[in-house]
């Protein structure tokens, strides 16, 4: 239940900066969008600010373009006041935007991450909810105002997005309920499943051929890594590349359990995507041992070094969990 005094602080608030994390997902930017639209209700001043350039792929959702991406010549027109996080589990994941902020500003914290650090002045963490949509879908109906088509797609893009087409563990029957709604209020159901799942670009398509083709498995066939370098990712065909759902493609090998999607992202820096399909293995403990976090079967950090060396380290750290060495 969304708590009354977090309506409270956003009813008698103003001056909003709404942010998520680098990189962000379906449900980061359908939480930020859906967070605008009642903003906009509410007649408040807002700005959406992130790290890093949201894909194309959501770019089907009304104001989409209102999201601004981070510099150092940004200028905001008032003196934020609030910032309100979507599916951020600790600050550090806001990156630069951090440098935006105030001392005294008032931090709102939204999010359904096991790993969230509770670092808000109001913290609302509901690991039962399969996304943060569904948490800004309550709180929308707390304000008591009726959805239409725009919120409607922007929390059924996070919703659809964080159950994987409403396949993993992570869906509730709750899920299909709050599906139904927004359908009913307008969201495309057959467009946006179209549009996210069926419509890709040719570089897209060269990309995973490149990425399985670096399919490396492990520790009988229970650990199974893929890769893009640095000089792929910087490429004129990697820079096109729209990675989302790619980290499935390896999960879905027989008696594989656990996938490590590595990402150079510069030299010597590599971004890793962790997903586990047995119960028994919660990646997020493993991200977290590596500064990084999300959920018992999606998490995700960033470590220092070669794309061997990150091998090296997960292999130490997964061979823990599964009991097999290699």
């Amino acid at each position: 239940m969304i708590p009354k005094e977090l309506k409270k602080i956003i009813k008698a608030g103003d001056d909003f900066l709404i942010s998520s994390h680098i990189n962000p997902d379906g449900d980061a930017i359908g939480g930020m969008l859906a967070i605008k639209w009642l903003l906009n209700k509410l007649n408040k001043r807002y700005i959406i600010v992130v790290d890093s350039t949201p894909s194309e792929k959501f770019k089907y959702l009304t104001d989409f373009k209102k999201i601004t991406i981070y510099s150092e010549s940004l200028k905001i027109d008032f003196n934020i006041k609030n910032l309100l996080t979507v599916d951020v589990p600790n600050l550090e994941r806001l990156e630069k935007v951090n440098k935006l902020l105030p001392k005294d500003i008032k931090v709102i914290n939204i999010d359904h991450h096991e790993s969230n650090s509770n670092f808000g002045d109001i913290n609302f963490i509901d690991l039962k909810a399969c996304s943060c949509t569904e948490i800004i879908y309550d709180l929308i109906n707390l304000f008591g105002m009726p959805l239409d088509k725009d919120v409607a797609e922007y929390i059924y893009t996070g919703l659809v997005i964080d159950t994987g087409r409403f396949r993993f563990s992570n869906t509730t029957p709750r899920a299909f309920e709050v599906a139904a709604k927004l359908s009913e209020a307008g969201a495309r159901i057959s467009f946006i499943a179209e549009w996210l799942y069926h419509t890709n670009s040719i570089e897209t398509l060269k990309g995973l051929g490149i990425l399985l083709d670096s399919l490396d498995i492990n520790m009988n066939g229970r650990m199974a890594f893929v890769h893009f370098d640095n000089k792929y990712l910087k490429s004129e065909d990697g820079s096109k590349v729209d990675t989302e759902g790619f980290v499935n493609y390896p999960l879905s090998i027989e008696n594989v359990e656990v996938v490590a999607f590595l990402q150079e992202t510069e030299k010597g820096r590599v971004k890793v995507s962790l997903r586990s399909k047995n119960n028994n293995i919660n990646v997020n403990n493993i991200a977290a041992i590596l500064g990084g976090g999300g959920h018992a079967k999606a998490a995700g950090c960033r470590i220092n070094g070669t794309i061997a060396d990150v091998k090296k380290l997960l292999l130490q750290e997964i061979s823990k969990k599964i009991g097999i060495r290699g």
